[in-house]
């Protein structure tokens, strides 16, 4: 429990900010721009529970595959898992105000496409679902993480559940915006791309620190930069694939939601993703020394974590913003106050995750790598 109270200055102060920042949002922006205010906060929300659940799952993968370069990250990967929790409070607001943000609520049954399954209620009964899911296997996992053989037994259902749940929550959340508007690799894409994210996180972690007592060596950051580049691809393919698919049908409901975002101002961040979440990171990648560099492999997973924070606004905010690219107040309040409070309990349980990384490492078993 100690893990969730701030310790620092720094955590203080982070807290206060994001109560300052998420009263703002909730309050004054709820008063002046309801539904804009709601669409600046589930963004903010899409982005933070996608990187808790995308390190979950890459926790479960490296259970299955093994290897030294997931020992390095477990700790912060550990930390951004257990703050499913909070993300599951911080859900509260949008099934509080689901009236207020989604266009198909409180139409009659048939109104609306998928009327049975677009229903007020049902939504937040599968929004509560996903997060006792999600913090199941969470438990579960984290449970058996000292005996590998239990934790690959476990593991290997849960990246099951994390596909299926990933799909829905991402259509629940993102996808129902724009109700008329369907795609069948949308929750894959989704789902890499909080795998990708989560990676990020956990390798400019690893690539930055420079503790005498934790030296990550040169073959584990290239495993790493190895990482970022299959996430990278499989989340370029997936993107370019839906986007292919959508073209080449050419039907007026699925052209919909990629005509806001490709022939208005928002094609300009569209060409950011392209650039920052593939094209250049990719080519970087592509080098063995740049991989093998802890400077600039950090360098490429903040800018892959930064695109991953553009690429949730570039999914959730045009469906309501038909008219271009444009900014609210509220969009930065709510990432703030979302992000410092899920910065302020990351960081306790990063520390708590490493005191007991490294007491069981000392202890033996947990060093021995022998998939790697």
């Amino acid at each position: 429990m100690n893990a969730w109270l701030p310790r620092t200055l720094a955590q203080w102060f982070a807290l206060l900010i994001s109560i300052v920042a998420l009263v703002a949002c909730l309050l004054l922006g709820l008063s002046h721009e309801p539904k804009q205010a709601l669409l600046s906060y589930l963004f903010a929300f899409f982005f933070f529970t996608g990187l808790s659940i995308g390190s979950l799952a890459l926790l479960m993968i490296h259970a299955i595959t093994g290897g030294a370069w997931g020992d390095f990250i477990r700790p912060p990967l550990l930390a951004a898992a257990r703050l499913l929790p909070l993300m599951s409070l911080a859900a509260i607001p949008v099934l509080v105000w689901t009236r207020v943000l989604y266009p198909w609520t409180g139409s009659p049954s048939g109104a609306q496409p998928y009327g049975w399954y677009l229903a007020d209620t049902f939504f937040v009964i599968r929004t509560v679902v996903y997060f006792v899911v999600w913090i199941g296997c969470l438990v579960a996992f984290t449970h058996n993480l000292g005996d590998r053989v239990r934790a690959r037994r476990t593991a290997a259902p849960g990246l099951i559940v994390f596909g299926v749940t990933s799909l829905l929550a991402s259509v629940d959340w993102a996808v129902s915006l724009t109700p008329h508007w369907h795609s069948s690799m949308f929750g894959m894409m989704v789902g890499t791309g909080w795998l990708l994210a989560a990676c990020a996180l956990a390798t400019t972690v690893a690539a930055s620190r420079r503790d005498r007592d934790t030296v990550v060596s040169s073959d584990v950051l290239h495993d790493l930069g190895n990482m970022l580049l299959m996430f990278v691809l499989a989340w370029s393919y997936l993107a370019f694939m839906q986007y292919l698919t959508i073209w080449i049908a050419d039907l007026p409901d699925e052209n919909a939601w990629y005509i806001l975002r490709t022939l208005t101002s928002w094609r300009y961040l569209a060409w950011f993703l392209v650039a920052f979440n593939f094209a250049l990171p990719f080519a970087v990648l592509l080098s063995r020394a740049a991989k093998r560099n802890p400077a600039w492999l950090c360098k490429i997973a903040v800018m892959l974590l930064v695109a991953s924070f553009a690429d949730a606004f570039w999914l959730i905010v045009p469906g309501l913003r038909a008219g271009g690219f444009a900014l609210r107040w509220t969009d930065l309040c709510a990432p703030v106050g979302i992000g410092a409070l899920w910065w302020c309990g990351w960081v306790g349980q990063l520390r708590a995750a490493r005191s007991t990384w490294t007491s069981s490492a000392t202890a033996g078993g947990e060093l021995e790598h022998p998939h790697g």
